[in-house]
């Protein structure tokens, strides 16, 4: 826990993390592989904290709202092995760091037969595979009232246009669920998993949000304000462990070495960021690097890891 800062301590670190990964509005380029995402401000920056306790902390644009994009792969993982189990679900999708861009192709064709990680999209598609249910909405149903436990926000849901847009548009996931339903990796309908994808990818969410859920994870699966249990401290080892090594796809190195936080990226512009026994973080700003993280969010995140000793390896 961070008993080492004072509340104003960490407000005044937050303040600074937001006026530092302000100077780089304008060194990345908004998300043209996602229409319905660009048009967002460059200039909406969100810099938020939440401790151990449930205490959250925001500077910038922290009231807004964006989509989750890859964040939410956590989730539904997380849901994917309470349906399936581990034993289903690692036998669709593997746990090393793929070396290559979130959307390769590549890989499923010529290394291996099933994705790399479920951190990368063809992962997340088949963990979209493995959930239960009597139809598609159930299913999402289920993924939903999760992800509000873990944001605290019972009521988030999808934005139907920015999922509409993804689906129309989403050709190389689709080559991607096409080329695992030909591998074995699953059967059924792709269409189906891709939508259930795309949902959790257009959840719309706060960074303080994301924050709290930073916090879930850094507390070993518990509810930051009551204690209440949420997920296996186990699992939380295993996200973490995913986040460590794969979460920011093919900068994930450069990530640790600058920031040295577990943390997930999604290509909405928003990061997660999850440091054991301390405190959740979630940043935003829409301009991505070649990679697909946010160039501001980095920013911040580097920002923080230093002025509040957050670093974990």
């Amino acid at each position: 826990m961070l008993m080492q800062y004072t509340p104003g301590q960490i407000r005044q670190a937050l303040e600074e993390a937001y006026q530092y990964a302000a100077q780089w509005v304008g060194k990345g380029q908004l998300p043209d592989f996602i229409p319905a995402l660009d048009h967002e401000d460059p200039g909406r920056i969100s810099v938020c904290a939440t401790d151990l306790e449930g205490n959250t902390y925001t500077a910038g644009s922290y009231q807004g709202r964006f989509s989750m994009q890859s964040i939410s792969k956590i989730i539904l993982l997380e849901q994917a092995i309470r349906d399936s189990g581990e034993d289903v679900v690692f036998s669709r999708v593997g746990v090393e760091p793929s070396g290559t861009s979130f959307h390769s192709v590549y890989r499923l064709e010529l290394v291996e037969k099933v994705p790399a990680n479920p951190l990368i999209n063809p992962g997340a598609i088949a963990s979209a595979s493995c959930l239960t249910g009597r139809d598609k909405e159930e299913k999402y149903q289920k993924f939903r009232a999760l992800a509000g436990q873990l944001l605290d926000n019972p009521q988030v849901d999808y934005d139907p246009a920015v999922c509409d847009c993804e689906m129309k548009t989403g050709h190389r996931n689709r080559a991607l669920a096409s080329m695992m339903l030909h591998n074995g990796v699953f059967t059924g309908d792709p269409e189906e998993y891709l939508e259930l994808y795309y949902r959790g990818c257009a959840l719309r969410v706060t960074a303080a949000e994301v924050s709290y859920f930073g916090a879930v994870l850094a507390g070993d699966g518990l509810c930051p304000k009551t204690g209440r249990r949420l997920l296996e401290a186990d699992r939380c080892r295993m996200y973490r462990a995913l986040m460590a090594t794969c979460g920011m796809y093919d900068t994930t190195g450069r990530y640790a070495i600058q920031v040295g936080i577990p943390g997930k990226s999604g290509s909405g512009g928003g990061i997660l960021a999850a440091a054991r026994g301390k405190m959740g973080l979630g940043v935003y700003g829409p301009e991505l690097d070649g990679h697909g993280n946010s160039v501001c969010g980095m920013k911040a995140l580097e920002y923080l890891s230093r002025a509040l000793d957050l670093r974990v390896y």
